[in-house]
């Protein structure tokens, strides 16, 4: 989010203009005015940011949403989860799944789900190749090693390719260093939590080297759910001759935990949540990313080549697919269905690639006015999906699975992806206060998929197709515009489109589906317009309104000549909402922050192969959410602050049909759930600085995420609370 910071020049505000952004966001914030204001420096619309444009740029001049989460915010918080940090801007709600465990789930301008509509970036560079998204992502990047942290909410566009439809969230790590520096910091706290953290810097007079260290161990506060992770981050700064630099960054991520923090009936949810929902869930993950951007300058352009690797590797137990294990009768909802074993497709799940490729950009200076970004991303990945059917072997009455076997495999693939596309971005200033920038994005995707089990298929419900190859093109436009109403408020109007292509398991694990590689890319068009800068000199707000339609989404349908369920491009949902920040300071020691979303997920034409759902809204779609902090700074804490968080989180339905349906529970919707966390931190010394966490501060029993089939929840973090030292050498 953006920052008010003690020092700051006078803005001399255009009375009017500010007083139509006061009208327009229905505030009354002038109340907290007081005689003598401090100083901003920089102001909201001066703050640098790189990833709308490719290069450095205002965010003034930026026809978009953004959150900018800077390096001093980051240091401060320490943030143990990505959810943590990035929820303080307007519009992301990154949700803490597996019972505050490490994964994660995002809800920007889309509902919660595990779909792949976000594009996670690490310096620029796609954490993971298309094709092959995964929803915990996050989990891969060591959020708390780094120096920023920028969001596009909604399309990409023409910079970004495919899965950049909800947002792009850039992590920026590895920046040269400025001096040297070497701090250790550790924590602890309930449930068996322990944090190390080792930060160092060295700068020489033609290098700079850096290291982040991050080693987490966790019991978990529900059974089953112990977690261990080790994250790096390395980085080489250098100037390899008078016209190149080179910096050179490279990321590892190693997580073992046990994922029993699934969801629960709802009895068991509200009247023991610290039990396990299984006693056999666990993922391994290892990541790693290396890459090297060069950058040379010219007289009226600047050249960069970044060149990188990455490997990505996982192991779980898909729990999602255990139910309970057994041979279940009808339901009572639906006594004409048949009696099943309802755990067919319960699994081991062994996936990974390891890639190759290189962002090429090209930024051209054409005027004092004006300037144009060409490029070209190339990206190479072999990549690889294992699935081992596991059957439940204990004789526990439960519902919760203990012991099982392994009993065959379903699915044994490899399958290449080549990746090329160029863009263009292009931005003009028209007049003293009207920009223009516009681009366009071509993308091209091969894919080479070869079946390693041989033998044709028997079982209808794990179908594969043979060994062939599928292409995927797609063209992305964008088209914004940026006003400038006076010196501190700002607005901007933009038209953004972006694709997904379908991901390799929607390709090539077919399950029922008849001809699952007859899909087309996702589309979505997007319009926001935004207002934005200082109010006055102790107010700064972000105010943003979009609409974004989804296009051949992709569904499982029944034919209904053939009698086959396949996969098809036929749903399409419409996503509408405002998103408000405030900052606010209210005396020199009390900062207020507001950030506030309320938006609408409907599916506008949905018919799948259980019902129609047509007009209905989105489950798993908040209402609205919010996040709001007050910090207290006093001189007696020596830098330190105190800090209260309310998080808000509204009502959502649970499943698609919006309304009773005879479930053994009447639990259709969730209610939603307000947090209290309280942080605190104070120098002993420069050189010491001892900190507190208390989470969920009037321990609230709540879910982070439900499912529909039972239904499930699962229950989040209890109050808990966690204390911490750091040395600085």
């Amino acid at each position: 989010m953006f920052k008010i910071k003690n020092a700051r020049r006078a803005c001399g505000v255009n009375k009017r203009h500010a007083s139509m952004a006061a009208i327009l966001l229905g505030s009354t914030l002038s109340a907290f005015i007081f005689a003598e204001p401090p100083l901003v420096e920089p102001t909201l619309l001066e703050t640098i940011v790189v990833t709308a444009s490719g290069s450095a740029n205002t965010l003034a001049d930026t026809a978009a949403s953004m959150g900018v989460i800077t390096e001093q915010e980051i240091t401060e918080l320490s943030p143990a989860h990505a959810g943590e940090l990035m929820n303080r801007i307007p519009g992301v709600n990154i949700v803490q799944v597996g019972s505050s465990g490490e994964g994660v789930m995002a809800a920007i301008r889309q509902p919660v789900s595990t779909s792949p509509v976000y594009l996670y970036l690490e310096n620029g560079v796609p954490t993971r190749a298309a094709g092959f998204f995964n929803h915990n992502a996050l989990y891969e990047v060591n959020t708390s090693a780094a120096y920023g942290v920028e969001i596009i909410k909604g399309p990409g566009s023409a910079l970004y390719g495919s899965d950049a439809i909800g947002a792009v969230v850039n992590v920026l790590s590895g920046r040269p260093p400025k001096k040297d520096k070497l701090s250790v910091g550790v924590e602890g706290g309930e449930d068996g939590f322990g944090r190390v953290q080792i930060n160092g810097a060295k700068v020489t007079a033609d290098h700079g080297f850096t290291g982040k260290l991050d080693l987490v161990e966790n019991d978990g506060w529900r059974e089953q759910t112990s977690s261990e992770r080790s994250s790096f981050t390395g980085s080489w700064n250098t100037d390899v001759s008078a016209n190149w630099r080179v910096n050179t960054v490279f990321t590892g991520t190693i997580l073992d935990y046990e994922t029993g923090g699934s969801g629960l009936l709802y009895n068991d949810y509200k009247d023991d949540p610290e039990q396990f929902g299984n006693l056999i869930g666990y993922r391994d993950v290892r990541g790693f990313r290396l890459s090297s951007a060069f950058e040379r300058d010219f007289d009226n352009s600047t050249l960069s080549i970044t060149p990188f690797l990455r490997n990505n590797d996982l192991e779980y137990v898909a729990t999602w697919t255990l139910n309970t294990g057994r041979v279940s009768p009808p339901p009572p909802w639906c006594p004409s269905c048949p009696s099943s074993l309802d755990s067919q497709d319960a699994h081991i799940n062994e996936s990974g690639h390891d890639s190759m490729g290189t962002l090429i950009k090209w930024d051209y200076s054409l005027s004092a006015n004006s300037f144009v970004v060409t490029g070209l991303d190339i990206d190479y990945s072999e990549g690889y999906q294992k699935q081992t059917y596991i059957q439940r072997t204990d004789t526990d009455p439960g519902d919760y699975w203990i012991a099982f076997t392994p009993a065959g495999l379903l699915y044994d693939y490899d399958v290449d992806v080549l990746s090329l596309s160029p863009f263009v971005h292009y931005e003009s200033q028209l007049t003293s206060a009207l920009r223009l920038n516009a681009g366009l994005r071509y993308d091209y995707s091969h894919y080479d998929y070869t079946d390693n089990m041989g033998s044709t298929p028997v079982d209808p419900l794990h179908l594969r197709p043979q060994d062939q190859s599928v292409d995927f093109n797609h063209l992305s436009p964008k088209l914004g515009l940026t006003y400038q109403f006076s010196d501190d408020i700002n607005g901007y109007a933009s038209y953004r489109h972006a694709f997904r292509v379908p991901s390799s398991g929607q390709l090539f694990r077919s399950g029922s589906t008849v001809d699952s590689t007859d899909l087309d890319p996702v589309k979505v068009d997007s319009f926001d317009i935004g207002l934005r800068g200082n109010l006055t000199d102790r107010i700064a707000f972000d105010s943003s309104i979009y609409y974004m339609l989804k296009e051949d989404d992709i569904l499982s349908v029944l034919d209904s000549s053939t009698g086959a369920r396949r996969n098809t491009n036929a749903g399409e949902t419409e996503h509408y909402g405002i998103e408000l920040g405030f900052d606010i300071v209210l005396t020199e020691t009390v900062d207020l922050y507001i950030a506030y979303t309320q938006s609408e997920h409907k599916y506008k034409d949905w018919k799948d192969r259980s019902g129609d759902y047509s007009d209905n809204d989105m489950p798993n779609a908040p209402e609205n959410f919010a996040n709001v902090r007050l910090r207290y700074g006093p001189t007696w804490l020596n830098s330190g602050r105190i800090e209260l968080e309310w998080i808000h989180q509204g009502e959502h339905w649970i499943d698609e049909k919006n309304s009773d349906d005879g479930r053994p529970t009447d639990r259709d919707t969730y209610d939603g759930h307000d947090l209290l966390n309280l942080r605190a931190n104070y120098l002993l010394s420069p050189k010491v600085e001892v900190s507190l966490r208390v989470l969920n501060v009037t321990d609230e029993l709540y879910a982070e995420t439900t499912g529909k089939w039972g239904p499930t929840f699962t229950p989040g973090r209890p109050r808990t609370a966690y204390i911490g030292a750091k040395y600085t050498f």
